[in-house]
């Protein structure tokens, strides 16, 4: 393993003892922790007494306390340390985009915490940091939600590490939203996963680097979650899929017609408005001189689209939006209503068909797509909506005032079976069921 970088030079009242505490703990935490070993040997650690605990940025520069890094035992501070690859290796930093920073950073801290509980056999959470016993057999959007319905009676910190025992509603607000609540104090006090404006104001002599620094430790993030799983650890985690802030997506279009996207096209024919007619022949019967398939009548109509951003749906989006452009000519689509959601509606536009080919999708993360399903419920216009989606989702149990497609990744058939609508899995031999 490479040597662990340091910046003790820059931190004020750099304690050299403590420095050499934390680069020990984060090579002895690999021994238990083998999948973090790429990221341990990337992070950059700095002593500095302007956070209070420990926080670590998306450049993989990790902050350390002197002071907080003294009052830790040594099986503390690995926890503590292991605390802070975990965001990385989790990407905290970018599927917190698109919804409030510290809420998401309080619900992956408690999963965290709850991995390594079992996975260091800590009897409990060093330096008085977040405990919720089962947290890392829930997605972070559904603590996240939990939180905001709970706010009032649901206990929590002031902070991630070393806070006073309160309430989710004294820490977020009464809605459970929100940076400092009614404790006060600034919300980046309260959190570990620092952003990169603080990284820019408090380190402003590396701020050109810091984008390389960003690729270099995502990469390293996939690589532990991938060893992470060759080795059977991080069981039972939910919403561990990685992230990447915005990708401009390409979709694929003009390759042969696989099972699924025969059984794509049969659905979006189905829902299509407008009655069969001899008047305007079908072109599917344009090789047939013995048959006169019938066509539809030319009605210019909406298809209703939501993707749901988790990090393993990168490779799927292309390919599943590259099929509902090349059909929605067919059908006589005009427009396509894309929605984006995590645990709330991220973007609504609207796109021509031939606008799908390249556009922006955010976050990359897990999914509640009830929002997303529920503003389309709420319009008496929507007769239809295709969901493109990895199936590790919260959604409504009652069945919509629509049609609904779902649309899965290959090897996703059997995990996922909602109570309505029909499923397409993009399987090369599979079609709709």
């Amino acid at each position: 393993m490479t040597p662990i970088a340091s910046e003790a030079a820059r931190a004020p009242g750099a304690d050299q003892h403590q420095l050499q505490r934390v680069l020990r703990g984060l090579r002895l935490l690999t021994v238990p922790l083998p999948y973090l070993s790429g990221l341990a040997a990337r992070v950059r650690v700095a002593l500095d007494d302007r956070v209070p605990t420990m926080g670590v940025f998306a450049s993989g520069r990790l902050v350390v306390n002197p002071a907080f890094a003294e009052r830790l035992k040594e099986n503390e501070l690995i926890f503590v340390l292991a605390h802070e690859l975990l965001h990385l290796a989790l990407r905290t930093h970018d599927r917190a985009r698109g919804s409030a920073h510290l809420e998401f950073n309080y619900a992956h801290d408690y999963i965290i915490n709850d991995i390594l509980r079992v996975e260091l056999g800590a009897a409990e959470i060093p330096a008085g940091g977040l405990d919720m016993p089962g947290a890392s057999k829930k997605s972070a959007e559904e603590i996240v939600l939990d939180m905001r319905r709970n706010a009032a009676d649901m206990p929590s910190k002031t902070a991630v590490f070393g806070g006073q025992e309160t309430t989710v509603g004294r820490v977020f607000g009464p809605r459970g939203r929100g940076g400092a609540g009614a404790e006060g104090g600034e919300p980046g006090d309260a959190g570990d996963v620092l952003d990169t404006q603080r990284e820019k104001d408090m380190f402003p002599d590396d701020v050109a680097a810091q984008a390389e620094a960003v690729a270099r430790i995502k990469e390293a993030a996939s690589s532990s979650l991938a060893m992470a799983r060759a080795v059977g650890a991080l069981r039972g985690l939910r919403g561990d899929a990685p992230g990447a802030v915005n990708q401009v997506v390409t979709a694929l279009r003009g390759i042969y017609r696989t099972p699924w996207e025969v059984a794509l096209q049969r659905w979006m024919e189905s829902v299509a408005p407008g009655e069969r007619t001899f008047v305007r022949a079908s072109r599917r019967g344009a090789d047939r001189e013995d048959v006169v398939l019938p066509g539809r009548r030319r009605q210019g109509w909406m298809l209703n689209v939501i993707v749901d951003t988790s990090g393993s749906m990168a490779d799927e989006i292309p390919r599943a939006l590259g099929a509902i452009a090349d059909f929605s000519e067919s059908v006589a689509v005009d427009q396509v209503r894309l929605l984006q959601c995590d645990v709330a509606v991220t973007s609504d536009e609207l796109l021509a068909p031939s606008e799908l080919s390249e556009f922006q999708v955010s976050g990359y993360g897990g999914s509640d797509l009830t929002p997303a399903m529920e503003r389309l419920a709420a319009d008496p216009q929507v007769r239809a909506a295709a969901i493109i989606t990895d199936g590790e989702i919260e959604y409504p149990k009652e069945p919509m005032p629509y049609s609904v497609l779902w649309v899965l990744p290959p090897g996703r058939s059997g995990a996922f079976n909602p109570p309505y609508g029909r499923v397409v899995v993009m399987d090369t031999e599979q079609g709709a069921r």
